[in-house]
């Protein structure tokens, strides 16, 4: 009997970076999907179910923080914030999220 590997989606608008957190989660033997914001991510839920979304807060367009309260409103997948904001502000908006 065989495990699936846990399903991993990394949304950030910087393909460097999230080629980057891909490669080392693949490497450590997770299924990683990658979106650049928030149109691709939507597309990629609508034929995955996946176990943890990486989610970059600060994107142009819609931002981490938008994208975080449409998934939790119908889905309760786990996320992962991914910024370069570290007020206690920040960090407390992103755990209200």
């Amino acid at each position: 009997m065989t495990i699936d590997p846990a399903k991993i989606l990394v949304v950030d608008d910087d393909p460097s970076l999230r080629s980057l957190i891909g490669a080392f989660l693949e490497a450590h033997g997770y299924r990683v999907f990658e979106a650049d914001g928030g149109a691709s991510m939507r597309t990629i839920l609508e034929r995955e179910e996946v176990d943890l979304v990486i989610l970059d807060v600060m994107m142009p367009g819609e931002d981490g923080l938008t994208l975080a309260r449409a998934l939790a409103s119908h889905s309760e997948v786990a996320i992962i914030f991914v910024s370069a904001l570290g007020s206690e502000t920040d960090r407390i908006i992103g755990l209200e999220v």
